[in-house]
């Protein structure tokens, strides 16, 4: 799977999908952050878990699930604003080698 698939499988989903013609720039940068905190507390209670600290727990299936669909929001998201995520995340994640001198690039499909 690759984010163009991604991209592909959601604008197939969101034609289905009741009420999306409402999801707006807000709205999905909202729907964004709320996916990122559901996979912060579902880290916050696999560490409960493995520290035997009480309360509910979270399998690394349950932090899976909640990563992929802040994923799939910020795809969404970038969708609205013309972004292909896969090529941003190629160019940031190069910046961020070169700034560091780090020689691990990847290769983008026009370069």
């Amino acid at each position: 799977m690759n984010f163009d698939a991604l991209r592909h499988a959601n604008q197939l989903r969101q034609q289905e999908w009741p009420g999306n013609d409402q999801a707006d720039v807000p709205f999905r940068t909202i729907e964004v952050a709320g996916e990122f905190g559901e996979v912060a507390e579902a880290i916050k209670k696999y560490l409960r878990g493995e520290r035997g600290i009480r309360g509910s727990t979270a399998s690394l299936d349950d932090v899976a699930d909640e990563m992929a669909d802040a994923i799939i929001a910020l795809d969404l998201l970038a969708e609205i604003l013309d972004i292909d995520l896969g090529t941003a995340v190629a160019r940031k994640f190069n910046k961020t080698s070169e700034k560091y001198g780090l020689s691990t690039r990847i290769e983008l499909e026009n370069d």
